[in-house]
């Protein structure tokens, strides 16, 4: 984002808190109040800085939640309608088919017969979760990037870095996230979210293109990947094409999936020995 560092910052913080929103109503004037602006002139920034106008934004994540729920479980259309803050099920079906391009009922019908015709998911081996238990809200500094999850993800790392190393963090005593907020078989990928996060001690203060923010706890089925990011995407797969349909677990949408980072210091002399724990948000 190419813009004042302060338009930036605010928005930021809009964003953060339509996300924490995401399936209430939020109004014009809740945000700008948020974003310290005047409700004339944070149309304007907003449009400005995210590339699209609030509504929309908004709109698209609710919409781009509900093809998730369609995809990967069972849970009835008008029970994913509600989510979605419209006020009927037909409203639903006619903002989701325009902007996805199907009917819910014939995306998800489409989505089963190209994973059933996909040699790969199918050849996919079952997965269960380590454990699902409850964890404390987590406090963390973050760098968002946006794009294919494989290049902003490596870029967002790349600036983190370079602030632990300017404020002389002690590596040792710092704990790795990544959030990975929305689904690559839904959004497009210009518009994926990645969060480079570290919790670290609360002195740090943010600063530049470094914001905080709270990871809110709560039940999650948390899984392991060992070994090389390269392959996480496979892990991921089998959780949401294995896992997921099968189990009589709801996911929470208000929440995103994140992941920990262990033994980074290992991420380019011996990736056999990096852990990466995934947690899946549950209601």
């Amino acid at each position: 984002m190419d813009h004042p560092e302060g338009y930036v910052k605010r928005i930021l913080k809009v964003l953060l808190y339509i996300e924490n929103h995401i399936e209430d109503e939020i109004s014009i004037e809740e945000l700008a109040k948020v974003s310290c602006h005047s409700p004339f002139h944070f149309h304007r920034i907003f449009h400005m800085v995210v590339g699209e106008t609030v509504y929309k934004y908004a709109r698209r994540l609710r919409l781009e939640k509900a093809a998730s729920k369609l995809r990967y479980t069972e849970h009835p259309i008008t029970d994913i309608a509600m989510d979605t803050q419209y006020d009927t099920p037909s409203a639903f079906t006619r903002a989701f088919k325009q902007s996805i391009g199907h009917s819910p009922r014939n995306y998800r019908t489409l989505c089963k017969e190209v994973n059933a015709m996909n040699q790969k998911i199918s050849e996919l081996p079952k997965i269960l979760p380590d454990k699902i238990e409850k964890t404390e809200d987590l406090d963390l500094l973050f760098i968002r990037k946006l794009g294919e999850y494989s290049e902003s993800g490596p870029q967002a790392w790349k600036n983190m870095h370079a602030f632990i190393d300017e404020n002389h963090l002690d590596r040792t005593k710092i704990r790795y996230f990544g959030i990975t907020h929305d689904d690559p078989h839904v959004t497009t990928e210009d518009k994926l979210r990645y969060d480079a996060c570290i919790l670290a001690s609360k002195n740090i203060q943010p600063r530049g293109s470094v914001g905080r923010q709270l990871l809110k706890g709560g039940k999650y089925a948390i899984f392991s990947h060992n070994g090389s990011y390269d392959k996480i995407d496979e892990t991921y797969d089998r959780i949401f094409f294995k896992w997921l349909p099968g189990t009589k677990e709801k996911v929470d949408g208000t929440r995103p999936c994140f992941a920990e980072y262990f033994n980074i210091e290992f991420a380019k002399t011996d990736q056999s020995k990096l852990v990466t724990k995934i947690y899946i948000p549950l209601s």
